[in-house]
């Protein structure tokens, strides 16, 4: 057997230390990766996959369910959470979050301005919640001093930290990086559940009156703090409601691909990632895929929420590298030790473009330059 990664001595235990971590995880997933116990197929899904069979639509004339958000976000029951985590490579090796959009602002600062509109229209505070990562969290937090919290404030900004994993070979080994260091990388948003709850980020939120956490990507400014999304969810009961949009065919004449809505073979309804379908499922199957926007009931992110880790092969310096990862779409698979669901979920199908839309993701340099024009046309409709 290989020298297991954690025995070698390039290992920066003190960065390990700060980013929280899980060396029993990690031991425990390389020992099933070596077994053969988990490999990149098992977690394909088996059996049937059927859509949703109830999917709730957008509308922005149901009067109660506007009323009902408006009424919480009145009441200071609703924080902004933006995942600024990650890796920041894909956007040339610039922290995604830092860059600009627009006359001057930023992907952060144009989320911190919907949240300060948004508290200013209804008279109360709404919290600007950050998910950082140890790739994000140097330039992030000198951008945020710099631009003056974006006129929040400073009670109204708070952030707390993803994890950190490490990469390994495909045989279990350390993977070390061309610059002779290792390999270190954020393993996936799902890591949200357990690090608000650890830094004590929730807490804080909770004490103030908090009950919704509407959850966001930093690169979709389409994800407004929106009073009709946030009362379909408050009217639902549901503990956790995953906003999805109609699928399409790209310029390539293929289907959108990534997680989806869809009833399994179990019997429940679940928001299953894209990279869980087999490999020859037919994507047009299923009319709906996720924005990974999503409105949590705080109370139920007070609870374990236990997440698969997920075998993913990357390319790093031209070489193959494994990496583990959670995802937050799955946690609507989750079951408590009683074996019931740990979240009620609802799905919300909403406008992909357009002076509603909530899907505008940014994922690479060219995505921005295509798209500069109609964010900025979103927002200014959002905010007159």
């Amino acid at each position: 057997m290989s020298r297991h990664p954690l025995d070698d001595d390039r290992i920066d235990r003190d960065l390990l230390a700060r980013f929280a971590f899980d060396e029993a995880r990690f031991r425990a997933d390389r020992d099933a990766i070596l077994s053969g116990r988990l490999t990149a197929g098992s977690h394909t899904v088996q059996g049937p996959i059927e859509p949703a069979p109830e999917v709730a639509v957008y509308d922005a004339e149901d009067e109660a369910a506007r009323a009902a958000g408006e009424a919480a976000l009145r009441a200071g029951e609703v924080a902004s959470v933006v995942l600024n985590g990650g890796m920041a490579t894909r956007f040339g090796g610039v922290v995604k979050g830092v860059v600009e959009v627009f006359d001057g602002k930023s992907f952060i600062a144009l989320k911190a301005e919907d949240t300060r509109r948004a508290a200013e229209r209804f008279g109360a505070p709404v919290p600007f919640v950050l998910m950082n990562s140890f790739a994000t969290q140097g330039a992030t937090r000198e951008h945020v001093q710099s631009c003056g919290r974006f006129g929040l404030e400073e009670a109204q900004v708070l952030e707390f930290e993803q994890s950190i994993s490490i990469r390994m070979n495909p045989d279990g080994s350390l993977f070390i990086g061309d610059d002779g260091k290792p390999s270190y990388h954020a393993p996936g948003h799902g890591d949200f559940f357990a690090c608000i709850r650890r830094s004590g980020v929730l807490e804080t939120l909770r004490g103030r009156g908090v009950k919704y956490l509407l959850f966001s990507n930093v690169d979709n400014l389409g994800a407004t703090v929106d009073p009709w999304v946030i009362g379909r969810h408050v009217l639902s009961e549901k503990t956790m409601t995953a906003e999805v949009t109609q699928k399409q065919r790209t310029a390539s004449g293929k289907w959108d691909k990534g997680g989806a809505p869809a009833l399994l073979e179990s019997g429940r309804v679940q928001v299953v990632e894209g990279f869980r379908f087999p490999a020859d499922f037919p994507q047009e199957k299923l009319p709906d895929f996720s924005t990974n926007n999503m409105i949590f009931s705080a109370e139920a992110v007070e609870r374990d929420v236990p997440l698969d880790r997920y075998l993913v092969e990357k390319k790093v310096d031209g070489r193959p590298a494994l990496q583990l990862e959670t995802i937050t779409c799955e946690a609507s698979a989750s079951l408590d030790p009683d074996g019931r669901p740990v979240f009620a979920l609802g799905l919300l199908r909403v406008p992909r473009e357009g002076a509603r839309g909530r899907f505008y993701p940014v994922k690479e340099p060219v995505d921005l330059d295509a798209n500069r024009g109609k964010l900025k046309e979103r927002l200014e409709a959002a905010w007159s």
